[in-house]
């Protein structure tokens, strides 16, 4: 019993690093194809949030799609990525979930920002959310899943942590 609450809190400390490290890009320009320090597009900025972390993901969101295990939107945790189709069928736009419905991620317009999962453009082309396990990355396929704002979580401490610091 012990190993195993030290393995989930192994996993919730490296969660929150995850959600943390990729607060610390925040209003970074974006650039598609980039995969600059100050310049990347959204996948880039998901390999590096997760390469400071120790953890290794292949450059495309395609790629990143298929790494992990699949996980129900009721079940996000801080640090899942999220993948959406945007400007192409299929997984053409990935960020990482930070809790409280909310997502970060490299905007082409706004350039690395913080939105809500269920806001009509996101909602609309949300497919699905991924798990990666720091230990051993799982390829697998995809299956799509639709967005119901009451299957996202009500009260997250890191959310309303970055709530409070992106309000001041």
């Amino acid at each position: 019993m012990l190993g195993l609450m030290l393995s989930l809190s192994s996993v919730f400390a490296a969660s929150d690093n995850i959600v943390l490290t990729a607060l610390a890009y925040m209003e970074r320009p974006y650039q598609f194809g980039a995969n600059e320090l100050y310049r990347m597009d959204c996948s880039a900025f998901v390999q590096r949030v997760f390469q400071v972390n120790g953890i290794r993901l292949p450059r495309s969101t395609a790629e990143q799609s298929r790494v992990g295990v699949q996980v129900e939107v009721k079940n996000l945790m801080p640090g899942d990525l999220v993948f959406f189709t945007t400007y192409r069928p299929g997984p053409s736009h990935v960020g990482i979930y930070i809790g409280n419905g909310r997502f970060v991620h490299a905007s082409e317009r706004n350039g690395i920002t913080i939105n809500r999962m269920d806001e009509p453009y996101w909602s609309r082309r949300f497919l699905f959310a991924r798990r990666i396990e720091q230990a051993k990355p799982i390829y697998t396929k995809f299956e799509r899943q639709t967005i119901q704002p009451a299957q996202l979580s009500k009260r997250d401490e890191i959310a309303d942590l970055i709530f409070i610091l992106t309000n001041r």
